[in-house]
């Protein structure tokens, strides 16, 4: 079966909807020996990581008189995919997509999407975050999944999960794992290291830092000033492999939430939108996690408190570890790509 992924990614909106789609992508191609494409816009940084793997058809929006709705059709009708996966939030409208489905009889799959075009998908998936029942789903008649069974994480995960071995680590203090995402668009790892060199304690820190990551001048300025041990990983093929040492971690919220999660490590969120806000606020409720809300309300002073209290209590940590354990077992990829496939 032909399939066509629309996805974008970028310094700007980050990573997570290349990431998610790639982990997709490759179990069905893997596994049902699939033929992928994927359809992108202007997003270097997501096409770069794309390409090494798949073919990507790019649009050409310097042309006179772009629509997008018909170059996704032109990529629908030349790679004669029976199915589009929709992994983005870019306002494509929902008749758009009614035409294009219309027009081709493709089946529409739509993953974690708030606009209204989710509305037109056969299938639509999403984790099970208050926004999905606040929602309006009034004339939608596909099928909806959301649950913790249905987050799609890259299958090195569950691959960990089926092993569940932790690192061994010859420094007997809590290490705290530093993660904003692959681009990091507000420097928001600059104001998590000025926060913790705040603090007089013993930990160390694991600094990730994706493709887009920008300010190392000013990070390796601010480390020559930390009291604490640090080691820094860019571009990392397996991020287990990091997170299997972590004893906490400070993180934006986004899909790296449901990776730290499978790991059983605790978290402290920083959001960059009202939206990440709201759904992190799930998992502090679930009790795995602690949410300072949005970026522009979460003070040094505030960050710096709530790592003091999670190193100074080690129980809590090892019930939000626990619990964190028993959430996602990192499969989802599996069962979406069941779920697309069935001819049902």
């Amino acid at each position: 079966m032909n399939i066509l992924f629309r996805c974008d990614g970028s310094v700007d909106i980050g990573m997570g909807h290349v990431v998610r789609s790639l982990a997709l992508a490759d179990e069905l191609r893997d596994k049902y020996s699939c033929n992928i494409s994927f359809a992108m816009r202007k997003s270097e940084l997501g096409i770069n990581k794309v390409e090494k793997d798949y073919p990507v058809l790019i649009s050409n929006e310097n042309i006179r008189n772009f629509v997008y709705e018909g170059w996704l059709l032109d990529c629908v009708v030349n790679t004669k995919s029976k199915v589009l996966v929709l992994d983005v939030r870019d306002g494509l409208g929902r008749e758009s997509v009614k035409r294009i489905k219309e027009k081709t009889g493709i089946k529409i799959v739509t993953i974690d999407d708030l606009e209204d075009k989710r509305l037109e998908s056969d299938l639509a998936f999403y984790p099970p975050v208050p926004q999905v029942k606040r929602m309006s789903w009034a004339g939608f008649k596909g099928r909806l999944y959301s649950g913790w069974e249905w987050v799609i994480l890259r299958r090195e995960f569950n691959e960990w999960k089926k092993k569940q071995n932790k690192e061994s680590s010859d420094i007997q203090i809590p290490k705290i794992l530093i993660t904003a995402g692959g681009s990091d668009p507000m420097g928001l790892t600059l104001e998590i290291v000025r926060a913790l060199n705040m603090l007089k304690m013993d930990f160390m820190t694991l600094i990730v830092l994706g493709p887009g990551f920008s300010y190392y001048s000013e990070l390796n300025s601010l480390l020559t000033k930390a009291s604490y041990p640090h080691k820094i990983f860019k571009n990392l093929s397996s991020m287990t492999t990091v997170m299997s040492q972590a004893n906490l971690a400070i993180a934006t919220f986004g899909m790296t939430a449901y990776e730290l999660t499978v790991m059983g490590v605790p978290v402290i969120y920083i959001s960059l939108t009202d939206d990440h806000a709201e759904s992190a606020s799930f998992f502090m409720d679930a009790g795995i996690a602690i949410s300072l809300g949005v970026f522009i309300n979460v003070t040094n002073q505030k960050l710096a408190g709530a790592v003091k209290y999670l190193i100074d209590d080690e129980e809590k940590r090892l019930q939000m570890s626990d619990k964190s354990k028993n959430v996602i077992d990192g499969f989802g990829y599996h069962l979406v790509a069941q779920k697309i496939l069935d001819k049902s």
